[in-house]
């Protein structure tokens, strides 16, 4: 009985850990495409 405590304290821990990582990956994708976004905007207005 007191084992199964620990095991859902660590599970909800770790489920906690891998949801923040996938956030911070996925706001980190959103700022690296609006950084390539404006990088080639400004290529395409280089070779006009």
């Amino acid at each position: 009985m007191i084992g199964d405590d620990k095991y859902l304290v660590v599970a909800m821990v770790m489920a906690i850990i891998f949801s923040g990582f996938g956030i911070y990956l996925y706001l980190l994708d959103r700022k690296i495409s609006r950084i390539e976004q404006k990088q080639n905007d400004l290529n395409g207005l280089n070779k006009k």
